[in-house]
Order: C-alpha cells, then sequence, then structure tokens
C-alpha cells in the first residue's frame, strides 16, 4: 500500500508531498488546482507514459517519489527526453516506452491481463469516465470476470449495487407519494386556523353567559325584595283601610309623613309591576347548558368548518364552470400539431446545445504544441506514406485484374479443349486451374 506521494516540478505542482492515511485518502479542492495530476502522476509512474507534457512550465527536469508502508522507495524522473527510474538505490536507464522488471511487482498497480492481448486497468479511473466495467461491452466484461480471480466477489458487489439501485427507486417513489399525501392533507387542514378565532368567540360567548346568569340571580334577589316590599305595601294598605273608619272631624296636626308614605308606596307599586313584567319575561328562558367536555364540540366545529370549506369550493367551482362556454371546434389541426412538433423538435434542440455547451465548459483547453517542426516532419512522412500506398493499392488492383483476366482464358482454353492434345486425356477445368496456380503447369501427362 502506498504511503506517501511526492511530486516536484509535475504539472501544476512546484514541490507537493502528501501522507496517505491507511484507509481511505479523498483529496478536495476547486477546479484546476492539481486534484487530478496526483492520478497522472501514479500512471505515469506505473506506465512510463511517453510525452512531456507533465513537466511543469520553465522546469528542466519533474519527479514523481513513491514510498509503500513495506519500505521500497519508487522515482521517476524525466530530463529533457531521458526517463529513468531508482528502486530501492537502484537505478534504471535507457527504458523507452518500458518500466524495469521489478516495478510491478515493488508498486502493484499493474493492468490484469486477459488473454494475450486484453488488460483491463483496476486501479485507475479518469474523471469523466463510467465507473469500472460499465460502460463496456458484455463481452468485455465477461472476459475480465473469466480471468479474474476475485470474480465471485464482483459479481456478489453488482448485485449489491443492483439492490441499492432499485431500494433507492422503491424510497424514491414512496417519498413521492408521501409528498403527495402530505399535500392532500394540508389542503384539508387549510381552514383550521380559523378554528381559534371561532373558540375565542365561543369562549366571549360562554362568558357573557355566565355574566348574564348572574345577573338573573340579582334579578331574582331583587324579585325576592319587591316580595317582601308588596307584603309590607300591603300591610300597610290594611292599616290605611283601618284608618280610613276614623272619623274626619279628628285634627290632623301634620300631614307630610303621610304624603311621604303615600308618595314611597306609590313608588314601591311601580318597582312592584317591573318586578312581575321581569319576572313573566324571564320564566320562559330555560336554564344554561352545563359544559363537560368540549371535544366533542371542538370536533364537531372542525367537521362542520371542514364540510362548509368544501361546500364552497364546490360551488365557487361550480360557478366558474357555468360561466364556460364549450371550448371551439378545431376545423384543421394539422397545421396546428405541425407547429406543435417543430417546438418540440426546437425544445430538444436547445436541451441538446446546454448539454454541449456544460461539456464543453468542463472540457480541460488542448495543451500547446511545443515542437511543431517534428509535427509537420510527422505529417509530410504520413503523406508520403498514404501516396505510397495508394500505389501499390493500384498495382495491387491491376495484377487482381490481370489473374482474372488469365484465369478467365484458361478456363476458356479448357472448354474449347476438353481432351489432352499430348496424352489425351481428358482435362478437368477446376483442377487444371488449381494445378496452375500451385506451379504445376496445368497438366501432368499420362497421369
Amino acid at each position: 500500500m502506498l504511503k506517501r506521494i511526492t511530486l516536484h516540478n509535475f504539472m501544476s505542482h512546484a514541490h507537493t508531498e502528501i501522507e496517505l492515511s491507511p484507509g481511505l485518502t479523498v483529496l478536495t479542492g476547486p477546479n484546476n488546482c492539481g486534484k487530478s495530476a496526483f492520478v497522472s502522476a501514479l500512471q505515469v509512474l506505473a506506465e512510463n507514459t511517453s510525452g512531456d507534457y507533465m513537466v511543469r512550465h520553465g522546469a528542466k527536469e519533474c519527479r514523481v517519489i513513491v514510498e509503500t508502508d513495506d519500505g521500497h522507495v519508487i522515482e521517476w524522473k524525466r530530463k529533457k527526453k531521458v526517463v529513468s527510474y531508482t528502486i530501492d538505490g537502484q537505478d534504471f536507464h535507457r527504458l523507452r516506452n518500458s518500466v524495469p522488471e521489478i516495478l510491478p511487482e515493488v508498486l502493484r498497480l499493474a493492468k490484469v491481463k486477459s488473454g494475450d492481448s486484453d488488460e483491463f486497468d483496476v486501479h485507475f479511473g479518469e474523471q469523466k469516465s463510467p465507473i469500472f466495467l460499465l460502460g463496456d461491452r458484455g463481452s468485455r466484461a465477461a472476459r475480465f470476470f473469466a480471468s479474474s480471480s476475485d470474480a465471485s466477489v464482483l459479481i456478489e458487489m453488482q448485485k449489491l449495487h443492483r439492490s441499492k439501485v432499485k431500494v433507492a427507486q422503491q424510497e424514491f417513489q414512496r417519498l413521492q407519494a408521501e409528498q403527495k399525501q402530505n399535500a392532500a392533507t394540508l389542503e384539508l387542514l387549510a381552514p383550521v386556523p380559523d378554528l381559534e378565532t371561532r373558540l375565542e368567540t365561543l369562549d366571549q360567548t360562554y362568558q357573557a353567559l355566565q355574566a348574564e346568569s348572574q345577573q338573573i340571580q340579582q334579578l331574582e334577589t331583587l324579585i325576592q325584595g319587591l316580595v317582601q316590599a308588596s307584603e309590607r305595601v300591603e300591610l300597610d294598605a290594611r292599616r290605611a283601610a283601618c284608618l280610613s273608619d276614623l272619623p274626619t272631624e279628628l285634627q290632623q296636626e301634620n300631614e307630610r309623613p303621610l304624603e311621604a308614605l303615600v308618595q314611597r308606596w306609590q313608588g314601591i307599586e311601580q318597582e312592584q309591576q317591573c318586578s312581575q313584567v321581569t319576572v313573566t319575561a324571564l320564566q320562559f328562558l330555560s336554564a344554561p347548558p352545563t359544559i363537560e367536555d368540549e371535544s366533542a364540540l371542538a370536533t364537531l366545529i372542525r367537521e362542520t368548518q371542514l364540510q362548509t370549506g368544501i361546500c364552497q369550493h364546490s360551488a365557487a367551482t361550480h360557478g366558474c364552470l357555468e360561466d364556460l362556454k364549450d371550448p371551439p371546434q378545431l376545423t384543421d389541426p394539422d397545421n396546428l400539431e405541425k407547429l406543435i412538433a417543430r417546438l418540440s423538435a426546437a425544445a430538444e434542440r436547445v436541451q441538446l446545445d446546454r448539454q454541449e455547451a456544460e461539456l464543453l465548459a468542463a472540457c480541460v483547453p488542448p495543451p500547446e504544441m511545443v515542437d511543431g517542426a517534428r509535427l509537420a516532419q510527422f505529417c509530410q512522412q504520413w503523406t508520403a506514406a498514404e501516396t505510397r500506398f495508394l500505389e501499390l493499392k493500384e498495382i495491387h488492383a491491376e495484377a487482381e485484374a490481370e489473374y482474372e483476366r488469365g484465369r478467365r482464358e484458361m478456363l476458356h482454353w479448357v472448354e474449347e479443349n476438353p481432351t489432352c492434345p499430348t496424352c489425351g486425356a481428358e482435362l478437368e477445368p477446376d483442377q487444371f486451374i488449381q494445378s496452375a496456380e500451385t506451379g504445376l503447369r496445368g497438366h501432368t501427362h499420362g497421369a
């Protein structure tokens, strides 16, 4: 397992050293900060990639140094066009595009071979490539599983991945259904905030009823006082009747107390009449209800409000639908269908253009050409080779045509001469042509 990676003048890194954890190491950071350079460095170290694109601009050489947990130190160095390795102090030069023989055993990042020519890179994954084997053909995945010693483990991993995807899709569908159900519940509970206002109104009504009950008790007390006063008035009336029998010649010294008494009696009589009217009016009232448990009342209020809201919504919908006119009849929908088709195609093109713009924005600009003379020379050699190939192709076509003409002439001669003019033997056209092609001059006399 790798323990430490050091980059010196490699791509954008002047000198960077990272310590790898025993388990998983994750590199994070903004774009173009050099994260992918570590993967490229390990690929160059494992495969000795050709080219000088990895040398930092302005530097003369670059190096990649890797230390493993079992004590190995591997260094790859490129100076101008010369590449060398140093493995545990031993130098390796003149490698061209190959790697030292001991490197795969020490580094353990070599590709897995299947057969004579097929190879699988199980250690590195490109940033914008699909997951390992998911983007390849089924035959290539089958060859890898057939050649891998851990094929059963990989198959189980693939099954586990598929089951996790299926569970995730089911969970997503369940959450969507739950979201729809919650939205419907919230729509039904929309009238609930009005219950607080209605409950406050009922509370005020209840308090008013309690105040009226207290007033009724006070009126009852007042009525009892009026009844007692009425009894006293009656007693006074009997007394006055008794006094009326007295002779008139009696001299009254002072009539003011009697006038006051009469006035008081008249006032009491008026109060008695008012009390009788009040008692008559209160007789028809029933006793206030006793409030024991308001939960049933609250449930009834909620259901009533819910039904009222549904009725109002239905009435509003019915009113809106009554005002609507019949939809117009389409006399010729072909033009509209063509317009819809063109709009759909335009929307798809816009979506594709957006996806291409996003992909192009995420692409890294191509590297600048350092040596244009070599490329021009290569292009000239390629053009010359292509011209030579076309010439040889024309020569080959002419030879094929000449061969076909000679073959037809020989078949025509055999058809005109079915027997050999020398030995008199019968000539078979196919055998004659096969003998001529193998160099036996077409026929063996006396055979």
